[in-house]
């Protein structure tokens, strides 16, 4: 297909598995419906695989697509954001996944109608993206958290709390388990001195927190554009659901056991080697390089970005500027460093 000229003409990505898998087909001919009232047309790809969904995002930003359309849950939107990575397509999202928070995130509404009528609108937004590298794996986008330590084994009950379903957690771990074993952490943040911390858990967070309440940061991600590193070195497996769980309740609740760094670019290893899970995928276990990616993705959302304004200002390049202020903790206290 030649390169697309028609700015009414739009790639509509559909994940048939998502949510409620009966009602595919009627909320498909019902948003054509509504995106024809809005003056787009679409061109319909149905896609399971999160890696065919990346693909065939990425193919229609070479045949020359203004906005791909996301139509599932949030494993469907961040597999079209990888596809449109650093591109100047815009991303359109129509939730009719399980949590949708993501939508939820940017204030898309959950109603497909109202959805439709925000991807007419064009009010765009640029979204930080992060990019995750093992020494087992490739490169990989991501755009919520990397979770090293009880990725694995934690993820499972996570998801419940994610869902609204503390209590489940709860259950699960009521019991400590006598055999674990902190490992010693190595993190380096920018330019800083390697730091070392004994701990079951480190979270990378591009986003201020996962599922429907559950905060992770204080105060969210900062405006300045960083990634919110965690610590958790005095809490065990058991402590550290219950504390999940807590904050799906009542939001982040500041413990000050937590450790909170900030950084752009970073660098982690744990001695012994455990999981490292981004986004929800196990990547296996090794050492992690992280960075931020700015301004990676155009998102339509309810709010027009104030940069939009500005005609001149295009997409950031995908590989962060070297910033000269130093990571710094907002924790109430501090690792030992080397």
């Amino acid at each position: 297909m030649s390169k697309k000229s028609n700015s009414n003409c739009v790639k509509l990505i559909v994940n048939p598995g998502a949510g409620k898998t009966s009602e595919t087909a009627n909320n498909l001919k019902l948003v054509t419906g509504y995106l024809k009232k809005n003056g787009l047309k679409a061109d319909i790809v149905l896609a399971n695989s999160k890696e065919k969904i990346t693909q065939f995002a990425h193919r229609a930003v070479k045949k020359g697509y203004k906005i791909v359309i996301a139509m599932g849950g949030d494993g469907t939107v961040k597999a079209v954001m990888r596809g449109l990575v650093s591109s100047k397509v815009r991303l359109g999202i129509l939730p009719i996944g399980t949590e949708n928070n993501i939508a939820m995130s940017l204030g898309i509404p959950k109603n497909l109608e109202e959805a439709c009528v925000v991807i007419a609108s064009d009010n765009t937004q640029k979204l930080d993206l992060a990019q995750v590298k093992t020494s087992a794996s490739e490169k990989m986008i991501f755009f919520e958290m990397v979770t090293l330590g009880l990725s694995a084994s934690v993820y499972p009950d996570v998801n419940k709390v994610a869902k609204g379903k503390p209590s489940e957690s709860k259950n699960t771990v009521s019991t400590p388990d006598p055999q674990e074993t902190k490992s010693m952490s190595f993190l380096t943040l920018d330019d800083e001195p390697e730091m070392e911390v004994e701990t079951l858990l480190v979270m990378v967070s591009n986003q201020p927190g996962f599922g429907k309440n559950n905060l992770l940061t204080p105060g969210g991600i900062p405006a300045e554009s960083r990634l919110d590193v965690a610590v958790y070195p005095d809490f065990s497996k058991t402590e550290i659901l219950r504390y999940l769980a807590e904050i799906s309740d009542r939001g982040y609740t500041g413990k000050g056991k937590i450790q909170h760094y900030q950084a752009i670019n970073l660098k982690i290893k744990m001695s012994p080697k455990l999981d490292i899970m981004v986004d929800g995928v196990a990547l296996g276990k090794g050492t992690v390089s992280i960075k931020l990616l700015k301004n990676t993705v155009r998102v339509i959302t309810t709010q027009k970005n104030p940069s939009k304004e500005d005609p001149q200002k295009d997409m950031a390049e995908v590989v962060p500027e070297k910033q000269a202020e130093p990571a710094f903790p907002i924790g109430e206290k501090s690792i030992n460093r080397k």
